[in-house]
């Protein structure tokens, strides 16, 4: 699990992928269990198991709506540098783009979240993230199937609405057998890129 955490560090590094995508490689690199020497012979059976959460199918417009706070120019921190994303709504549909610098002039990676059927979600490749769960201040993705019947494979992230205007992207790393589940936290602040 190490050296797939230190190869998505790197990819993060060197790509500046956007928040949802590095917590869904980094929720699959942890969650598989694995050290890189060798296959996982622990298993998490003497552990008890909690209920999983599910994607709600139930979400509307009006849901989608409450998440408007997302929207604007940000700065993350609590990696190993900062990176640049903007936020925008397109009806139901969130847009989260990443730039390559402060400057957000150059797009590296535009990610969608859409409402489809009553689920909010954003696919990567075979894995997928849909919402579990909105408030005014809060929305909660867990992993669900990136197609019909598909296997469930993504990652576990909150986004928490703060006082003061920031808010906080939050990944959920899953417990394995050998260490309990932690949360890693990024703080998103507002951000002009014509102040520098």
């Amino acid at each position: 699990m190490k050296l797939k955490l230190v190869i998505m560090q790197i990819m993060f590094r060197r790509s500046q992928l956007p928040i949802i995508t590095l917590f869904i490689a980094l929720a699959a690199a942890c969650s598989s269990g694995t050290s890189g020497t060798g296959p996982n012979t622990n298993t998490a059976a003497a552990e008890t198991p909690k209920p999983a959460v599910t994607p709600s199918g139930q979400f509307t417009d009006a849901d989608i709506a409450k998440l408007k706070w997302l929207e604007g120019s940000w700065k993350g921190t609590g990696g190993e540098k900062p990176f640049f994303e903007r936020i925008r709504f397109d009806g139901s549909t969130m847009i989260v783009e990443v730039f390559a610098d402060e400057s957000m002039k150059k797009t590296d990676e535009t990610s969608r979240f859409e409402l489809k059927d009553g689920e909010f979600g954003n696919t990567v490749n075979d894995q997928r993230s849909a919402a579990s769960s909105i408030t005014d201040t809060s929305v909660q993705f867990v992993p669900a199937a990136a197609l019909p019947g598909g296997v469930v494979k993504g990652s576990t992230f909150r986004f928490e609405r703060l006082d003061d205007g920031t808010w906080n992207a939050v990944l959920v790393i899953p417990a394995t057998s050998s260490r309990p589940s932690t949360e890693k936290a990024y703080k998103m602040e507002p951000f002009n890129p014509g102040s520098k």
